[in-house]
């Protein structure tokens, strides 16, 4: 008797059977730096924006953990003499942390005068006598050291996630991970909002300087700038399900049907997420965020492949969730507080310290320190930042630091706006790394450690053109609907 050939199903077609657990490779190193990183990324959020050092310390020891694990693993796994993938902008990298290094190199008295007069002319004030010994051009040498700290961990970040993060999966989970934190800080601030105490962290801890305060963020105007982010994925990734939605209505003979599947309840969920961080966005009552995630709303179908579509989703979209708070506070904001006054003023007060330090500027983060000899408003106020990034970048960087800046940021908005096209998470990537470079006008959201490093990941995202892009199935033509 001879063994009868197993019996194929009914349809023809041979079962195909899943691959065992076993057989599946892992990853247990990769996957373990991956998780890392997203719990990194979720967490800080939480816990004041991780603008403390009990917060920011571990972070940026989590981000170089990242980093270097990420090498060394990728030097592993190669043949011996491999080389781990390139990272795009390494080299205007290397030269931003050579310009730190630099600042902090101690000078002749001769020589800090002719590249540094600012400098110079600094130390010789403070000093009351003539300069002698060699100083660096940074005015304030622990916090450029503490910019280097700073620099250095994100740019780790950057080169970990860049190999990391390639796989859609991953990447999807990890803009995800920005949209969920987002999400959860939005819930807490408008709880917090409505509580009896609303100026205290999670109605335990009430900051000496409250009258920001909102949600987990000291300041509501930081909040707003992770929350623009959030949306604006969320916002892309409403419009992936909306396609998704398009796709299964134009397969089916009676497409409204479509609306109780999956595709429609995933459109549902996504288009209640954009309006709670909407709501969020404007209840913060931040003037820069809700201009910022406004501006971004109006660019966003230009960088899409869907122009008219995207156009009347993303202004839908906006509308469902401010129509939930209203703009009056918003409004209100700028009434009461004038751009002139507010920023305006404060720039024009900053300027003369640019032909005081032109090539290298005052050293990277010692802005705070010297701009108390240039300051002729406010002077009862310590003014630690510039609130614009790209004015404090010239004048912390000098026209090298501008430079090195620039470049940095046209390979990420030339890279963000060609993956915008492909629609879906990636047209939000665009819209989130838009968003925030677009606060930083009148912030300073790169020194809130929790959205830097969102923002630097979201940019690896964007950077990583060998990645698969996280996106909706193009939709087929419309032809005879099959009976179903």
């Amino acid at each position: 008797m001879t063994a009868r050939a197993p019996r194929a199903p009914r349809g023809g077609r041979a079962r195909r059977t899943a691959p065992t657990r076993a057989a599946r490779p892992r990853d247990a190193g990769g996957d373990a730096l991956r998780v890392t990183t997203l719990a990194l990324l979720g967490v800080g959020p939480f816990l004041v924006g991780a603008v403390h050092e009990a917060v920011f310390i571990p972070l940026l020891v989590g981000c170089a953990v990242v980093g270097l694990g990420s090498w060394v693993r990728a030097r592993r796994a190669g043949p011996p003499g491999a080389r781990t993938p390139t990272l795009p902008g390494r080299r205007l990298l290397a030269g931003l942390h050579l310009l730190v290094l630099v600042q902090l190199v101690p000078l002749p008295p001769a020589g800090l005068r002719l590249v540094s007069p600012g400098s110079f002319a600094f130390y010789n004030d403070r000093l009351l006598l003539p300069l002698t010994a060699w100083r660096p051009i940074s005015v304030s040498p622990p916090d450029t050291l503490r910019g280097l700290a700073f620099l250095a961990a994100f740019s780790l970040l950057y080169a970990g996630v860049f190999r990391e993060f390639a796989s859609r999966p991953w990447r999807r989970r990890l803009m995800l991970t920005v949209v969920g934190a987002g999400l959860g800080i939005t819930v807490v601030a408008l709880v917090q909002a409505v509580s009896p105490e609303p100026r205290k962290l999670y109605g335990l801890w009430q900051p000496t300087w409250d009258w920001a305060v909102f949600g987990p963020y000291v300041n509501n105007s930081h909040f707003a700038g992770y929350v623009a982010m959030a949306a604006a994925l969320a916002t892309g990734a409403a419009l992936g399900a909306l396609d998704r939605l398009r796709q299964a209505w134009a397969r089916r003979r009676r497409g409204w049907l479509v609306l109780g599947a999956s595709e429609g309840n995933a459109f549902v969920r996504w288009v209640a997420v954009v309006m709670v961080l909407v709501a969020g966005l404007v209840a913060s009552g931040s003037r820069g965020g809700v201009s910022a995630f406004g501006l971004t709303a109006l660019v966003l179908p230009f960088a899409s492949a869907r122009r008219r579509t995207t156009a009347v989703a993303v202004v839908l979209l906006a509308v469902l969730g401010i129509a939930w708070i209203g703009l009056g506070d918003i409004v209100g904001a700028f009434a009461t507080r004038g751009v002139k006054g507010s920023r305006l003023d404060l720039w024009a007060d900053m300027l003369p310290m640019v032909p005081d330090f032109p090539v290298f500027g005052v050293g990277w983060n010692a802005f705070s320190s010297a701009y108390p000899l240039y300051q002729t408003i406010w002077r009862t106020n310590w003014i630690g930042e510039a609130h614009n990034e790209y004015l404090q970048v010239l004048l912390d960087g000098g026209l090298v630091g501008v430079v090195l800046v620039a470049g940095l940021l046209f390979l990420v908005f030339r890279a963000a706006w060609r993956g915008a096209a492909r629609g879906g998470l990636d047209l939000g990537v665009f819209g989130a790394l838009f968003a925030l470079a677009v606060h930083n006008l009148v912030d300073f959201n790169w020194q809130i450690p929790a959205n830097a490093a969102t923002w630097v990941a979201l940019a690896s995202l964007a950077l990583n053109t060998e990645a698969p892009g996280i996106t909706a199935p193009r939709l087929e033509p419309r032809g005879p609907r099959p009976l179903q």
